[in-house]
């Protein structure tokens, strides 16, 4: 059993550059990530993360933006999370390549919870949105979940259901709900577009489309009384910047950088994942100490203080740089390269033989 005292960070991290699905509200509908040269973080990495970064965690997320089940030792991975636990850690896939081996492995790991994500309640529906996924094939792979969790006596992972509302959906999602009962969810997420650069579909802003989604709040709202589902996002009602209200009546405000580091799969370090100004560093180059209280964490902490942003992030004016309109921070994410070992020693070394002289 860790000691979870001192644990104040929320991580989130990517295993890799890769999706093998092409979602049209995704970046990977971008046609230049084709060409993108893939990789999986490389493995050296992923354990100095975890020795360093986990035991300050009390969430993790092994995966954001991109398909953690694509990494060609992600079962590895897991192993170490026995020898650095966090108290909630979290899988998000979109369930094509789960199967009982891979299960097996994050039942033994006692992963918290599995995020699945189904964007639609009708195989065609699904497939038009989640381009190279089969309906069937992943409601199958789901109750497969189930049935190993029972087999195993095991209440972890616990499932959660992520779903994506769009224009293509918003008519069905009455039966996306029995679906996702029917799969025995403990846990949904229902949102709306994130929109990124250069997607095939942005999301629709409309005073139409969000009409459509107050009704659907209030269903959602009345399905999770009546089943006991825990409600695990947060459905936007409107297109304009939201500002919420702490109990004192005072405005909430982002604190990221306080609490979160998200980190890609060439080691950068930023405060959030949607976060498109310069990286705050490297995680393959410094310590987290370095980072953590180093002199880019205190510039930005100091920028929020001073600004202080709302904790919308669809409207965040922080997270991009002044007078940018639009980013293409996912591109430029899945176009970077992790460090090759042999620079990660040499500049380890530089940094020690500094210290002492």
């Amino acid at each position: 059993m860790s000691d979870d005292s001192g644990r104040f960070l929320n991580v989130y991290m990517d295993q890799n550059n890769k999706c093998n699905l092409r979602c049209i509200m995704c970046g990977f509908s971008d046609p230049r990530v084709r060409s993108i040269p893939k990789y999986d973080m490389p493995f050296w990495l992923f354990e100095k993360i975890a020795k360093e970064v986990f035991p300050n965690a009390k969430y993790l997320a092994l995966s954001c933006l991109t398909e953690p089940l694509m990494t060609k030792d992600f079962p590895q991975r897991l192993d170490l999370l026995k020898r650095y636990p966090v108290p909630f850690a979290e899988i998000i896939t979109n369930g094509t390549l789960l199967n009982e081996a891979v299960i097996t492995k994050m039942i033994d790991a006692r992963i918290s919870r599995l995020a699945v994500s189904i964007d639609g309640a009708k195989p065609a529906t699904y497939e038009s949105i989640r381009v190279g996924a089969r309906f069937d094939k992943v409601i199958n792979n789901i109750r497969m979940f189930n049935k190993l969790r029972r087999e195993k006596k095991s209440e972890l992972p616990r499932l959660r259901i992520n779903h994506v509302i769009s224009g293509a959906n918003v008519d069905e999602f009455r039966s996306f709900l029995d679906l996702a009962e029917s799969l025995e969810a403990q846990a949904i997420d229902v949102r709306t577009v994130i929109p990124f650069q250069n997607a095939q579909y942005k999301g629709d802003h409309s005073n139409l489309f969000y009409e459509s989604i107050g009704v659907i709040r209030e269903s959602l709202h009345r399905w999770i009384q009546k089943t006991g589902v825990e409600d695990a996002g947060y459905l936007r009602y409107q297109a304009e910047e939201i500002r919420l209200k702490n109990e004192g009546g005072g405005e909430m405000t982002c604190r990221r950088p306080w609490d979160t580091m998200a980190i890609h799969a060439n080691g950068d370090v930023l405060p959030c994942i949607t976060w498109s100004r310069s990286p705050l560093g490297n995680i393959a180059e410094q310590n987290f100490v370095e980072l953590w209280n180093g002199p880019a964490y205190k510039s930005i902490r100091k920028e929020f203080e001073e600004r202080k942003p709302g904790i919308d992030c669809f409207h965040c004016v922080i997270r991009k740089k002044d007078g940018m309109d639009e980013d293409d921070c996912f591109f430029s994410m899945l176009s970077k390269r992790p460090l090759e070992r042999v620079h990660h020693n040499f500049r380890s070394l530089l940094k020690k033989l500094f210290r002492t002289s």
